[in-house]
């Protein structure tokens, strides 16, 4: 794995210690997180309790900030009935210096094949897990640098490039290609809110939801209701009639 140490503003931490009463939670907020409302927001919606094998990451970009989510990573401590603890992590950058290398990492964790995500699991998990057990300096941020992935190999450009500015896709490994590429050819990201959701099961009322919140948003969804692209800028309603005209037949 190639890495680049980037200078960080801001990090935080969702588990849970291994005492019993001490259940999941935003255990670590330090440094200067002016996302963090909105991370938590998308990690609630659309990370959070989302099933299907998908990595569960996303990027959000608003005016001078850009901030990395990286969801459910399962941790070697375990609590105190003796399941498997997991971790969030969520980071966040000053965006004029540091966008392309956030989009990039992103990208990355598109890209790599299945059986190395979890080698990016644990690079970003023992990063999570030393922010948790410096917890004593929770206010201050002791890290003050993170090693995110480089882009080590391209996404295929034979792929129908991304046009719509709010689109959910079905999480397929062509569709991720699609996103990456997308990501790492970022120069036609204009806008002042970006964001970008993978995940698992995430139903299209939630997609809506959240794209409604920005100026440009793209979602990989394992859901069977984005098995065609599905454009978010249109309404709502206007899919769900959509929907229940195709059923009636």
């Amino acid at each position: 794995m190639v890495v680049k140490p980037v200078d960080l503003l801001g990090a935080a931490v969702h588990t849970r210690d291994q005492q019993p009463g001490q259940d999941y939670n935003w255990y670590i907020k330090a440094g200067d997180l002016q996302l963090f409302d909105q991370a938590d927001e998308i990690y609630r919606l659309a990370l959070r309790d989302v099933e299907g094998e998908a990595p569960k990451l996303a990027v959000i970009l608003k005016e001078q900030r850009i901030g990395l989510l990286i969801g459910d990573m399962p941790c070697q401590r375990i609590d105190h009935v003796n399941r498997e603890i997991y971790e969030t992590l969520y980071l966040e950058f000053d965006a004029p210096q540091f966008q392309k290398n956030v989009l990039h990492a992103a990208a990355m964790l598109l890209l790599c094949p299945k059986n190395n995500y979890k080698r990016y699991e644990k690079h970003f998990t023992d990063y999570a897990e030393t922010l948790f057990y410096n917890s004593s300096h929770a206010t201050h941020l002791v890290l003050k640098t993170v090693k995110l992935p480089i882009v080590s190999q391209q996404p295929d450009f034979s792929l129908i490039p991304i046009e719509h500015q709010k689109l959910a896709l079905f999480s397929t490994l062509e569709n991720r290609n699609r996103c990456a590429r997308y990501l790492i050819h970022s120069t036609h990201l204009n806008t002042h809110h970006f964001s970008f959701i993978s995940t698992g099961r995430l139903n299209l009322d939630k997609c809506y939801q959240i794209a409604h919140q920005s100026e440009e948003c793209i979602l990989l969804t394992l859901s069977q209701e984005a098995q065609t692209e599905v454009n978010l800028q249109r309404s709502k309603l206007s899919f769900m009639l959509r929907q229940k005209m195709k059923f009636s037949f």
